[in-house]
């Protein structure tokens, strides 16, 4: 095997290894728990502290929790001293990530909690550090090795990383923080437009015609609300017309009646559906509009079209 693939695996599998040991120490001990309540029950702000790759793993963290309901920031134990303890409040808590627990950078944190009565939760792998001695929660991670040959905390800062993202999702649902909420945070890019629903984008302003009326009344309608479709309604239920279908019976086309062209049976999708479910849908049937229903089952007969979504409202809305 190549050597760099042969490292690649080691360390990989190194972290594996690590966070299968964080996992089980879950099981003997109940301080998660009590880190989870304790930061839902927060009325400011969670700010997670750290010193060098502790800190950078921490703004990760925050970002996390802040994205899923719990408003967090990210301090550099390192410049707190210099006037930034001045952010904290005593409805804040505390969250600390440091392996050694030890580094003096977080003296003046422990020392600033105190002061203020401002709860903090230690995160440690040494149970007799300082900054686990002086927490109000004690969050003790097991010992772990580090990938062959480096002094770098690679193992644990992974066990920071999976153990902050573990509180971020645990107060999201303890907090019952749903997806709507979660995109109200994401406005934009790929994770909010996954989650838009077809209700949100499609057309309301439907363009309809009954059966009896003529092909050229059709076309009107069809213009006049620019889908490139009319929808026709008889009898028998909800059909279309596409501008497709006018290119291919465009010889005597004002003289045949509406129901000689029309798709019989239309694709319908619900209002409750993703717009991504129904791009994927138009795609794979290679055609460029839906007929919208407030009905979940789609397959029953439909009598009322609630809109109509077409390949361009999701592509304006960056869904692809």
């Amino acid at each position: 095997m190549n050597k760099d693939l042969q490292i690649a695996k080691q360390t990989v599998q190194t972290s594996i290894n690590a966070l299968k040991k964080l996992s089980s120490s879950f099981n003997r001990s109940s301080q998660f728990s009590k880190a989870v309540n304790l930061m839902c029950k927060t009325k400011n702000k969670v700010c997670v502290v750290g010193v060098g790759k502790s800190f950078l793993i921490g703004a990760r963290v925050a970002s996390s929790l802040s994205s899923l309901g719990t408003p967090s920031v990210a301090f550099s134990a390192n410049e707190l001293s210099h006037g930034g303890l001045g952010f904290f409040s005593k409805d804040d808590t505390i969250l600390i990530f440091s392996k050694s627990g030890s580094s003096a950078e977080l003296n003046d944190v422990i020392k600033h909690s105190q002061r203020f009565s401002i709860k903090v939760i230690g995160v440690s792998c040494k149970s007799n550090s300082m900054l686990l001695k002086n927490s109000t929660i004690k969050i003790l991670l097991p010992k772990v090795a580090e990938p062959v040959q480096t002094l770098a905390p690679i193992s644990t800062t992974t066990m920071f990383g999976c153990l902050g993202d573990s509180l971020a999702i645990a107060c999201s649902k303890k907090k019952k923080w749903t997806n709507k909420k979660f995109v109200s945070n994401h406005p934009s890019g790929t994770l909010a437009t996954a989650l838009i629903r077809v209700k949100e984008i499609m057309s309301k302003n439907i363009p309809l015609i009954n059966s009896k009326k003529t092909m050229k009344s059709a076309v009107a309608e069809m213009n006049k609300k620019k889908l490139g479709m009319v929808c026709v309604k008889s009898p028998k239920g909800i059909h279309i017309i596409t501008d497709g279908d006018l290119r291919r019976f465009s010889n005597n086309l004002f003289k045949r009646k509406i129901m000689e062209i029309i798709t019989k049976n239309p694709v319908w999708i619900s209002e409750n559906a993703t717009a991504l479910s129904a791009i994927e849908k138009m795609t794979t049937l290679k055609i460029s509009s839906l007929l919208v229903s407030k009905n979940q089952d789609i397959e029953k007969k439909i009598k009322k079209v609630e809109g109509i979504i077409t390949m361009l409202h999701c592509l304006s809305r960056g869904i692809k």
